[in-house]
């Protein structure tokens, strides 16, 4: 049986169409969608939430009541632990860790990336202090990290993205019921 899963990530690329098109495929029970942190605000319904950053997670409390599941790669109250393997350390960025749950815990076959530009800034701004923004050295070293990706299919669907390693593809598209 395949099982397609939406990871949304916080890119400024991240459209209301986009946010829309998951949305009524979610409700047609087409996918199922893995937010990754503030992203859970455009999609409340989603079944997971990810943020590997401690520090978000403090500066966002009010994301614990979230009714999915909640992951950090850290231990952090209220959130289930992604403990580090080989393959994933406490370190891998946020959007991967989505990838992981999609696949691992999900049972992703196929995964669909919206809002990972992995350059720029947020669809809402800038991350506000204490937070720390992605800097373009941190973009490369993320980058870096999704090389490690192995299982199922994963398809990109977020325009411009710097994110090379996988087929990229239109959301409207590859996302039917």
């Amino acid at each position: 049986m395949s099982v397609c899963v939406v990871v949304l990530a916080t890119g400024q690329s991240v459209t209301g169409e986009q946010v829309d098109c998951v949305r009524e495929m979610h409700e047609a029970g087409a996918c199922q969608v893995v937010a990754i942190s503030d992203a859970y605000l455009r999609m409340p319904t989603a079944e997971a939430l990810v943020s590997n950053d401690l520090n978000w997670w403090r500066h966002h409390p009010e994301a614990l009541q979230f009714a999915g599941r909640k992951f950090c790669g850290h231990h952090c109250p209220g959130t289930e632990r992604l403990q580090p393997t080989s393959q994933f350390s406490s370190g891998t960025n946020s959007g991967l860790q989505g990838m992981r749950v999609a696949r691992d815990y999900l049972k992703a076959t196929r995964i669909l990336l919206v809002g990972f530009d992995m350059h720029g800034t947020h669809y809402f701004g800038k991350h506000p202090e204490p937070l720390r923004n992605t800097t373009p050295a941190r973009f490369t070293r993320h980058l870096a990290q999704f090389r490690v990706w192995s299982g199922c299919e994963v398809i990109n669907c977020t325009p411009g993205s710097a994110l090379t390693r996988f087929e990229m593809g239109e959301l409207r598209a590859v996302l039917r019921p």
